[in-house]
């Protein structure tokens, strides 16, 4: 019996007891052994055929014969009821292949179930057309994914896929059978749980439904607590009634189940819920019951700073995930009217409500923005994903709040009808901030009619010193020199760089003029003269004129308009 003993491993408990008590007592013969073997092998074979398994790896046929004597021991197990007595009487008389189809009929009607969890798990929750029309994408993506399951259920449903091998001994099969009557009775649930009151209760909002952490056990828990308070809705509470249950109970960390005076309302939902139900569907639902209130009564122990907290807002985003949460106030509304900052989720709320709402309500609602409590990229991305809005924005936004890479990102999503009127606002932050060359480049790419204005308050770039700026200059392309250029000018290094720029390409400069308004052009001779006075000039009926030390400044004035002439003089003489 020495070649049976071989292939009969530990975690075979049942048939290795089988096998060494028939071995003691002398029953099972070296000769049954041998033939166990052979009909396992013949069986493995055809498994192997079955289910196309690569016969030519030795460890997978190796595997193979592991499972069919597992699924033989489990059989037996069965037949047997357990007796190891009876088990080595079966091993002798029945054949192998009948006690592995006992065991692999079992696994695969198991696994049959097991599969028809994901079927029809879904709950559906029902909205009016208006209400849906509201709701941001994240909510119809949550509400649409709603099942009766958890989401750690469901991991579990799926990520199971109950093989042969899993199965080595009658215990572990009993487990999974338990489990899979236990999902299959929370798939009962569906019908038995009062969902369909949901769609009748018109203080209940989708968005907070789709907030739950589990549609079951909310339902569940606000059962317990609607009866607890006596409450006209049982598959709703109002803050009101959870602060009052709260405040009822003593939350002892060292309970056992829960608080005595909660059993009475967890029994009753019992009975409310088992009427018509067998006996073993009545004990069921009496478990998943009391599990989900000892779930809730340990979340409120162990969280009891968020659970109770004082501020609004913490306190209804903390039990909205438990239970089903009556909002008269409306769930945008409620964040809007809250005195603390926007998390995403609260940001994402208000933006997608604001763009799917027509026009105006739209505009009512875009006045009640809380700006002091967005984030300075949610400000970025309000004005990016509501652009019809810029403008009425514009009026209310405070730009200093931003640095530089979200500054640049916030003037690429306007129009140019906002930056004009923003236009002021950017400027003084732009004043107060650093760029590097880069970014002056990105904001040169913007194309936008005020950008090159914009970038005159920008300063130079902090990354390049005075030599490198010139040497950037000189090789680089026409954006980074309309970057430098521009940046510059208002800056020490602005007469070498005009130097430079004249004697590299005369029309580059005074295109780049062409965009500096003549209440700046004195500004920008005053720079490129090195901050050094022009001799001014009567020119009789023309007018004063100007003569710099710089041939190529003075080349500069001659080619400008009279007006930015003039203008420039009179900047001069303001000077002096």
């Amino acid at each position: 019996m020495d070649s049976l003993g071989l292939v009969v491993h530990d975690e075979q408990a049942f048939l290795s007891k089988v096998v060494k008590r028939g071995t003691e007592d002398g029953i099972l013969t070296r000769d049954r052994g041998d033939e166990i073997l052979r009909l396992s092998v013949a069986m493995a074979n055809k498994y192997v055929l079955q289910k196309e398994i690569d016969f030519r790896s030795e460890a997978e046929l190796s595997k193979v014969q592991e499972a069919i004597l597992k699924l033989v021991g489990i059989g037996l197990e069965i037949k047997s009821r357990g007796s190891i007595d009876d088990g080595v009487k079966l091993l002798m008389d029945i054949s192998p292949v009948e006690l592995f189809r006992l065991a692999h009929t079992r696994i695969d009607n198991l696994r049959l179930r097991w599969k028809q969890l994901l079927t029809n798990h879904n709950i559906q929750i029902v909205v009016s057309s208006d209400e849906y029309d509201c709701l941001s994408d994240m909510t119809c993506h949550l509400l649409s994914r709603m099942s009766i399951f958890t989401d750690r259920e469901l991991y579990t449903i799926k990520s199971a896929t109950l093989s042969d091998e899993l199965f080595n001994s009658l215990g572990i099969l009993e487990y999974y059978e338990a489990e899979t009557e236990r999902y299959e009775f929370i798939l009962a649930l569906k019908n038995i749980l009062p969902f369909g009151l949901l769609n009748k209760t018109p203080s209940v909002s989708a968005e907070n439904i789709s907030e739950v952490d589990s549609i079951r056990e909310a339902i569940i828990n606000t059962l317990i607590v609607s009866e607890f308070n006596d409450s006209e809705s049982p598959i709703s509470v109002t803050i009101e009634q959870i602060q009052f249950f709260l405040g009822s109970l003593n939350w002892d960390s060292e309970l056992d189940v829960f608080p005595d005076e909660l059993e009475a309302s967890v029994i009753e939902v019992i009975h409310e819920l088992a009427h018509g139900l067998t006996e073993r569907q009545a004990t069921l639902l009496t478990k998943e019951v009391i599990r989900s209130a000892q779930r809730l009564v340990e979340t409120i122990i162990r969280e009891w700073d968020t659970v109770n907290s004082s501020d609004g807002m913490v306190f209804f985003k903390r039990w909205v995930r438990m239970l089903i949460v009556e909002d008269p106030q409306g769930h945008v509304d409620r964040i809007l009217s809250s005195d603390r900052p926007l998390d995403e989720f609260e940001f994402e709320s208000i933006l997608e409500r604001l763009i799917r709402l027509p026009r105006a309500e739209g505009e009512i609602l875009a006045e009640k923005i809380p700006w002091s409590h967005l984030r300075s990229d949610q400000i970025v991305r309000l004005f990016h994903d509501a652009r019809d809005y810029q403008q009425l924005f514009a009026n209310q936004v405070d730009t200093d709040f931003l640095d530089t890479e979200e500054l640049i990102d916030f003037i690429e999503s306007l129009d140019a009808n906002t930056l004009n009127i923003l236009f002021p606002k950017i400027k003084h932050s732009v004043n107060r901030l650093e760029f590097r060359l880069e970014q002056l480049e990105i904001l040169t790419a913007l194309h936008q009619d005020k950008i090159e204005s914009l970038l005159r308050y920008c300063g130079p770039p902090v990354d390049l010193d005075k030599n490198k700026i010139l040497s950037e200059f000189k090789d680089a392309g026409l954006r980074i020199k309309k970057a430098l250029f521009n940046s510059c000018v208002d800056s020490d290094i602005f007469q070498y760089l005009f130097e430079e720029a004249w004697a590299i390409n005369p029309d580059f400069v005074k295109k780049e003029a062409k965009s500096i308004p003549g209440s700046e052009i004195g500004q920008l001779l005053f720079s490129a003269s090195g901050k050094s006075m022009p001799e001014i000039m009567d020119s009789g009926s023309v007018g004063a004129n100007l003569k710099f030390s710089s041939k190529q400044l003075n080349s500069f004035f001659n080619s400008l308009p009279i007006t930015k002439k003039r203008a420039a003089v009179k900047f001069f003489r303001n000077l002096n």
